[in-house]
């Protein structure tokens, strides 16, 4: 295939994809290359590519990403991570319901699969992960969103699946809480990146007290 290169400002490009997979692989092939001054910054379907003029050629740069093809690069295997989750969300048996299962069906299968971050957003730290498996899908976000969600809370809507890294106001449904903190903003630490993959495990309210604060 064509990488569909275009500018995104002065100093930086924006590569688009058919697929998800496409971008991933992009991305990491071009992160292989470890091209000095370049950043690349994955979200969904497109990976954006930045660039320190003075310390490489915009135009050379330009040249090695169109040339670039998805899994040219050598293979990079994803980081995991494993987040306790104890399923006592407010949303549960509501989702549950709506979804035609019950609360420990709905338990079982969102904690079944790896997910792919695909973006990190809309708070710093929050990751976008997906894609749910066919029977959770199609929950629209809620009519009446919350004006708090705690820190650690565990989501679901549309396909996708997610944690509040920090309290924020929501309109996801909620499942559960993790016990650790997924990010830290006044350290600068964010282990959760875009291409990671997540899991999420089902612990006891005595594990979710004996981990509280943890971090990632």
């Amino acid at each position: 295939m064509t990488t569909r290169l275009e500018p995104l400002g002065d100093r930086a490009f924006l590569a688009r994809f058919e697929t998800e997979d496409e971008a991933r692989r992009w991305a990491d092939a071009v992160r292989g290359r470890s091209l000095p001054g370049v950043e690349v910054v994955l979200a969904y379907r497109s990976a954006a590519v930045l660039a320190d003029p003075d310390r490489c050629d915009l135009d050379a740069l330009e040249a090695t990403l169109r040339g670039q093809e998805p899994g040219d690069g050598p293979d990079v295997v994803p980081t995991r991570h494993v987040i306790p989750v104890l399923y006592d969300g407010p949303d549960l048996r509501e989702a549950a319901a709506r979804l035609g299962m019950g609360p420990d069906e709905l338990v079982a299968r969102h904690s079944s699969r790896d997910y792919r971050v695909f973006a990190i957003g809309f708070l710093p730290g929050f990751p976008y992960a997906g894609y749910l498996p066919d029977e959770l899908c199609g929950l629209s976000r809620r009519d009446d969103p919350r004006l708090e969600v705690a820190a650690g809370t565990v989501a679901i809507v549309g396909r996708q699946t997610g944690v509040y890294p920090i309290k924020s106001p929501g309109g996801w449904h909620l499942l559960g809480r993790t016990p650790l903190r997924v990010a830290d903003a006044e350290a600068g630490r964010f282990p959760i990146r875009a291409g990671d993959a997540v899991r999420f495990r089902p612990i006891d309210r005595d594990e979710f007290e004996a981990r509280s604060d943890e971090l990632l």
